[in-house]
């Protein structure tokens, strides 16, 4: 019986192959070209018509390992050593940071920043105070003293100065305003005063039956009650005191002597009608000129009746008497 014919096994060798070639050809699979030996040379021709011996079987190696798929996260890139380098000191710096930001809080308010330069101490303050004696106590009371001395002499003669010239530009003042005055109401025949007999002032200047030196009176102590305004004649002839207390209101007094003319006489009447509520025209026999008129403590003597002059004296002096009484 004829033996069978076995295929090669698992793990045979070279020897358990077909002896003849020619029944059975084993092609043998390309296997990964191996650097030649050394000694040996890679590149020389085998030579015709020989035929290659099988290759000895080998154990499968296995292969390596596929790369890793895209599912799995990549490694991390290692940094350069500089970038290492370079970013180890930030939490050193960042600790410092927060010391320094601890420190800053735990200062008391208005400590020196570190490394500023000192502040010299004020005056006074970091020193020893001394109690000063009691003659240095008595010694700065007396220049105290002495300078409240000199303050106070100092404002009495500001003050005194002041009312020196108050006073000055005052009375310089009210002589500049009587002769301008005097030259303004003196003319051809008539002349400018300011005489006038003197009273007690206001509130005290009242009295029953009052005298006067001034011919005809612009001033003095008068009567309490004042005559109104109007023309008179020997028949209702007002007291003088009564006449002096209405030019202390601001009235003004036309007087004439009875025996001037009857031109003269009929426009004085004219001017006195214009003025109707201002003046009192009254007749007195003992003036030593034809025509005068006056105010409280200011007078006009004319030795003819001039209508202008008289005119002007109105307006100017017209309710100037100390005490305002409408009319």
């Amino acid at each position: 019986m004829a033996a069978k014919k076995k295929g090669p096994g698992k793990g045979r060798g070279p020897s358990s192959r077909p002896a003849n070639p020619a029944k059975r050809i084993t092609v043998p699979k390309p296997a990964t070209p191996k650097p030649p030996a050394a000694g040996a040379s890679s590149g020389a021709p085998k030579p015709p018509g020989t035929t290659p011996h099988p290759p000895a079987a080998t154990t499968p190696k296995p292969s390596p390992k596929p790369a890793a798929t895209a599912s799995k996260p990549a490694a991390p890139t290692p940094k350069p050593a500089a970038a290492k380098a370079t970013a180890a000191p930030k939490p050193a710096a960042a600790k410092a940071a927060g010391a320094a930001r601890s420190a800053a809080a735990a200062k008391p308010a208005g400590a020196p920043k570190a490394g500023a330069p000192s502040k010299p101490a004020p005056p006074g303050k970091g020193t020893t105070r001394t109690t000063p004696t009691r003659e240095a106590r008595l010694a700065a009371a007396e220049a105290a003293r002495r300078r409240q001395r000199i303050r106070n002499r100092a404002l009495v003669a500001g003050g005194v100065a002041l009312v020196v010239f108050v006073v000055g530009f005052v009375i310089i003042s009210d002589r500049r305003e009587r002769a301008r005055q005097a030259a303004e109401f003196t003319t051809a025949s008539c002349t400018f005063d300011r005489t006038s007999d003197s009273d007690d002032g206001p509130g005290r200047n009242h009295t029953a039956t009052p005298t006067y030196k001034v011919n005809p009176p612009a001033g003095g102590n008068h009567t309490p009650q004042a005559a109104p305004a109007g023309i008179y004649t020997d028949a209702n002839l007002p007291a003088e005191g009564q006449i002096v207390h209405a030019m202390e209101h601001g009235y003004i007094v036309l007087w004439y002597r009875p025996d001037l003319d009857e031109q003269s006489l009929g426009q004085l009447r004219d001017l006195g009608n214009k003025h109707a509520k201002d003046i009192l025209m009254v007749p007195r026999p003992s003036i030593d000129v034809p025509v005068a008129a006056t105010a409280w403590h200011a007078r006009v003597l004319c030795g003819g009746l001039e209508v202008d002059t008289l005119e002007k004296f109105i307006t100017t002096f017209v309710n100037k008497g100390p005490e305002k009484v409408p009319h």
